[in-house]
């Protein structure tokens, strides 16, 4: 289930971030908002399309939001190995599940390290 998930949610991500989409949203809008006009849709029309536009709207943001997400751990994943294989210090590993004062701390030290090797 969470494979099909993937992939329903990676094609959706890359269907609503296409170049061309912005585009046939506005010609849609635009020969939508015309044809109301000329057929004289009801106020509840308008109401009704708000509502499944901002359902489609949010529906995306969290699409959007799971796709950053999953990139986001993979990313991590990579520089995690890239310190373990290397000589930077260990303590790096994970530096994203710390809270904001270590992170501070460990950012503070590695300037002050720096800071030191230039003089």
């Amino acid at each position: 289930m969470r494979w099909r998930f993937r992939q329903i949610s990676d094609l959706a991500v890359s269907w609503a971030g296409h170049h061309v989409l912005p585009a046939a949203l506005i010609a849609f809008t635009a020969i939508w908002t015309a044809v109301g006009l000329i057929f004289s849709f009801p106020r509840q029309w308008f109401l009704l399309t708000n509502m499944v536009g901002t359902l489609i709207t949010f529906f995306i943001l969290l699409l959007v939001q799971h796709s950053q997400n999953r990139d986001m751990k993979a990313l991590h994943t990579k520089l995690d190995e890239l310190i373990r294989s290397s000589e930077a210090g260990n303590h790096w590993i994970a530096a994203e599940k710390k809270d904001v004062g270590a992170i501070e701390d460990m950012r503070q030290q590695h300037q002050d390290q720096i800071s030191q090797n230039r003089a």
